[in-house]
């Protein structure tokens, strides 16, 4: 996956989990909607200007945004596949039915290895807006 890519699926991750749509995390960056669009898509490679604003804006690092670990000492993995988030691998295990994600940090001994439960995707749900008002019950 080139980083571009990488950092959109991120850029989307912790958008939606911050309950926030594309334009509003544009207007609270200064950005364009389609420019957020683009960048979740993978097809723009920001600044690092715009990297450190939109990690603001998310109150993340840009090493977390940038879906890296914040230490090359931790990975995670499912099957021979290694991913710098634990969320990547769980998107990775969940289609495939898996149930664990390996956890892996080097210690001076060697690897530690820990099998983690995969977690319930979370599926934000928008306000309705009322159509009518409520009918008056006060009689």
């Amino acid at each position: 996956m080139r980083a571009a890519q990488r950092l959109g699926k991120q850029l989307q991750r912790v958008r939606t989990s911050r309950g926030l749509t594309q334009e509003q995390l544009a207007v609270n960056v200064g950005l364009s909607g389609t420019f957020v669009t683009r960048l979740e898509l993978g097809q723009y490679d920001p600044t690092l200007s715009t990297l450190v604003r939109l990690a603001k804006a998310l109150r993340v690092s840009v090493t977390n945004l940038l879906g890296e670990s914040m230490s090359g000492n931790v990975w995670w993995q499912v099957g021979e596949q290694r991913f710098p988030t634990r969320e990547e691998a769980e998107d990775h295990a969940r289609p495939a039915g898996d149930m664990f994600v390996a956890r892996y940090q080097n210690k001076p001994n060697g690897s530690l290895r820990s099998l983690l439960p995969i977690r319930e995707k979370k599926t934000i749900v928008g306000k309705r807006k009322k159509s009518e008002p409520e009918p008056d019950t006060q009689s």
